[in-house]
């Protein structure tokens, strides 16, 4: 089951996905290698595998999430 505190992180997650993979000074590479981890993982793409390998990148970069 979903709140509100998930529906605010997904919106600072997805916000981070769209600069991460297309802006100048992202790291669009990067975030698909970590996908493919996450989704290995997984065995299939799911919701959990996209947040893990967000967050992972975040870390990596030094990126303050909110």
């Amino acid at each position: 089951m979903m709140d509100d505190l998930d529906d605010e992180r997904d919106g600072v997650l997805f916000r981070f996905w769209c600069r991460a993979a297309s802006y100048p000074g992202g790291w669009p590479s990067r975030l698909m290698g970590l996908m493919h981890e996450e989704i290995m993982k997984d065995g299939h793409a799911t919701p959990a595998s996209y947040r893990r390998a967000l967050m992972r990148l975040a870390e990596e970069k030094g990126v303050n999430l909110p």
